[in-house]
């Protein structure tokens, strides 16, 4: 089988992130099993007046909105995300997306595979076969 090095983001597969708020659209471009094992980036689309509720986790995130306007706050702090804009949010800190525009806000998240539940799932069980394939060498 040919290795694919090239794709359209809409082509991918569409990622149930309804934990993370409804209607979220959420695919998956690197990351385990697809080129990058140890992080994971993310293609979001919030839909007009959708929000990622306030949430924390010990892992950093990397965002870049690619269009609409969205925002992040971090620890009661504001940050505009509209085209091109980009954010850190820092590992521990309690943090929020929300679409703060007229129309999608469309933006890439970068975290580490640990942080991703679709992600994790790939490297536990890429992690699972490494061990079953070291079990099954004389």
């Amino acid at each position: 089988m040919r290795e694919i090095n090239w794709g359209r983001i809409e082509d991918l597969d569409t990622l149930d992130a309804s934990a993370l708020a409804p209607d979220v659209t959420k695919r998956n471009i690197f990351g385990p099993d697809a080129f990058w094992d140890d992080y994971v980036m993310r293609h979001f689309v919030l839909p007009e007046g959708a929000a990622i509720p306030t949430h924390s986790h010990e892992w950093d995130h990397l965002a870049l909105s690619l269009g609409g306007h969205g925002e992040v706050e971090v620890e009661g702090e504001l940050y505009d995300l509209e085209n091109g804009n980009w954010a850190r949010v820092p590992g521990g800190t309690a943090h929020s997306f929300r679409n703060a525009g007229a129309g999608d806000f469309t933006f890439l998240c970068i975290v580490p595979a640990r942080g991703d539940p679709h992600a994790k799932k790939i490297s536990m069980r890429a992690e699972r076969q490494k061990r079953k394939s070291a079990e099954e060498r004389p």
